[in-house]
């Protein structure tokens, strides 16, 4: 058999194994999945959740690099991101359910979202705007792969540990997101809550300080609290369905630093207040602990951020007098 008929043989088959390929990824590896014990699937879907990270970490380099070329440098995160979100959200079992998309539109913006943990990834590249950069900590511009796409898709990288340095990268951001008539995605709790009912961590200051600076709006982003369909702490990743909601613009502009605090406090109660209608648990019973009287749990308090602009001695001083509530 000549090499000619080898590759005739190979032509024929691969266009029916790719398709093999997508049925079984799509369809029947979702059901397995579903039927797996639970910590056998929460490892399963984790290990699903990780590869494709890796691999689109790999192929997000080739499309930065393409949409550099083309001069699109802004559309590398939205592509990479909504291609993720796609292929993890099927075989995980999460449905992802949106409420006023409509408002992100193209209009320049600071977009805040609440953090649970790193299936909000997969949740986020659901509706990542097409024109919106990242703001992220240095240290992930060193992780392989993943750093050198964050670098070719135009992050903006932090350091939260040195003030000069955190108050540089702010106006880079904004000297960027003029440049680039493009938004900025911010969690502004700075970690990951992982909390089992409807809350939000203290705010930190830095998309703010972006939002005042550039006059863009705030446009809030409520994701619903989903332990049922996610929880590391229990192990448990069953799937279901999830709840986001694109919130009303928060105007800017005539703002200054003197309206910082007011304009924390009035996202947070606007967020707070749509996660708690989209709780799905029998109580909306939250236990609270004021930031003016009680305490953070300390192993919280140590993943904290620091923000934009303040020294860590700062964060901490800061920490202690925001009369935001920290709910559990």
């Amino acid at each position: 058999m000549s090499i000619a008929d080898i590759d005739a043989i190979n032509s024929v088959w691969s266009l029916p194994a790719k398709l093999a390929l997508a049925v079984l990824f799509c369809l029947a590896l979702p059901r397995l999945l579903a039927a797996l014990p639970q910590k056998l699937q929460f490892a399963a879907r984790y290990l699903v959740f990780l590869t494709t990270g890796l691999f689109m970490s790999v192929v997000g380099c080739f499309i930065a690099i393409v949409f550099a070329v083309a001069g699109k440098r802004h559309l590398a995160n939205a592509t990479a991101a909504r291609i993720f979100s796609r292929l993890v959200a099927s075989p995980s079992g999460i449905k992802i359910n949106v409420k006023g998309e409509e408002k992100l539109g193209n209009t320049p913006a600071i977009y805040v979202c609440n953090h649970q943990s790193n299936v909000d990834v997969v949740i986020i590249g659901r509706i990542y705007p097409t024109h919106c950069a990242i703001m992220a900590k240095k240290e992930l511009k060193y992780v392989p792969f993943l750093g050198l796409f964050m670098q070719l898709s135009n992050v903006i990288f932090i350091d939260r540990k040195n003030h000069k340095k955190a108050l540089e990268s702010t106006a880079h951001a904004v000297a960027e997101m003029k440049k680039q008539n493009s938004g900025m995605l911010i969690f502004p709790e700075g970690t990951r809550s992982h909390l089992e009912k409807p809350g939000l961590l203290p705010f930190k200051k830095g998309a703010f300080h972006l939002a005042i600076q550039s006059q863009y709006p705030i446009i809030p982003i409520a994701i619903e609290g989903y332990s049922h369909v996610y929880s590391s702490r229990k192990k448990a990743f069953p799937g279901g369905e999830i709840e986001v909601r694109i919130l009303d613009p928060i105007p800017t502009t005539g703002l200054t630093s003197d309206d910082l605090g007011s304009l924390m406090e009035r996202t947070q109660a606007v967020m707070l207040e749509n996660l708690k209608a989209m709780d799905k648990s029998s109580s909306h019973e939250t236990a609270t602990a004021s930031l003016d009287g009680g305490k953070l749990p300390a192993e919280l308090e140590e993943k904290g951020a620091i923000a934009l602009g303040e020294t860590e001695d700062e964060y901490h001083e800061g920490f202690k007098k925001r009369r935001t509530t920290f709910r559990a």
